[in-house]
């Protein structure tokens, strides 16, 4: 089974986590929220990859690169554990979207990047056209 596991400084991934409940209904996602109490980013770490199996597949987001919850997941990066930084809404959706029987590899997860890249704009200076699929 796919597992998403976000993971940032404080509750940046629990209200992410969240909003992708909403919008999906999905329940195969997690959260790390690290630096919240005494629980060493370390033990959350072990305490999720316990309940994994070897077949899953897991995706971790992560807020951003080079920061230290970033760099506590790299070990665990393989075939089957894909670590993604600088997380947005549009791409940790994407990502959850993803049909379970679809195979996930790197071209999967570049595409979905650059996609995910498309929705960071300044507004005041974007021009909506008439043909524009947005919620109104």
């Amino acid at each position: 089974m796919r597992k998403i596991l976000l993971a940032s400084h404080r509750n940046m991934a629990e209200g992410m986590r969240d909003t992708l409940e909403f919008l999906t209904g999905m329940h195969n996602l997690y959260a790390i929220s690290a630096y919240m109490d005494e629980t060493s980013l370390q033990q959350q770490i072990e305490e999720f990859t316990d309940i994994l199996k070897p077949e899953d597949t897991l995706l971790i987001l992560t807020d951003m690169q080079g920061g230290s919850v970033n760099q506590m997941f790299c070990p665990l990066m393989s075939e089957r554990v894909h670590l993604i930084c600088g997380i947005n809404l549009p791409l940790a959706l994407s990502l959850a979207l993803i049909p379970q029987e679809q195979q996930i590899d790197a071209a999967l997860i570049e595409a979905l990047l650059e996609e995910s890249r498309q929705q960071i704009r300044y507004m005041n200076t974007f021009t909506l056209t008439d043909d524009s699929e947005d919620e109104v």
